[in-house]
């Protein structure tokens, strides 16, 4: 197993980062106005930037984390849910570490497949 070791304000202050970029990028494609903060999302529309930002966080991690057992889910459920703490939203309180495992488990997946082809490939 490799485990990641990252204090939690750190993941948040990634995780803040890349919600903030996620949103310029939404309301730069007109799906929200230039004008919205992260203060004026529902509670649905935050999550949903919340879990994209999540998972371009992911995706910027070397595929050793995703072919071994990590730690990684856990690390984006403390995040996601210290996040929420700060921005006082409770609807994220029901927010589960297996929620946070599904949004890893497609990009584990790809690059078991990943990795599957590249053996077949050599052979």
């Amino acid at each position: 197993m490799i485990e990641i070791r990252i204090p939690t304000s750190a993941a948040v202050l990634l995780l803040k980062e890349k919600i903030v970029l996620e949103l310029k990028a939404l309301q730069k494609a007109s799906i929200f106005p230039e004008e919205i903060s992260i203060s004026d999302l529902s509670d649905n529309e935050l999550l949903s930037i919340v879990e994209s930002a999540a998972l371009d966080l992911i995706y910027t991690l070397p595929a050793e984390i995703y072919v071994a057992d990590s730690n990684i889910a856990d690390i984006i459920y403390r995040a996601i849910r210290t996040f929420a703490l700060e921005q006082q939203r409770s609807a994220f309180d029901n927010y589960t570490k297996e929620r946070a495992k599904s949004l890893v488990k497609p990009i584990k997946k790809l690059f078991e497949i990943s990795g599957e082809k590249e053996i077949y490939s050599r052979n």
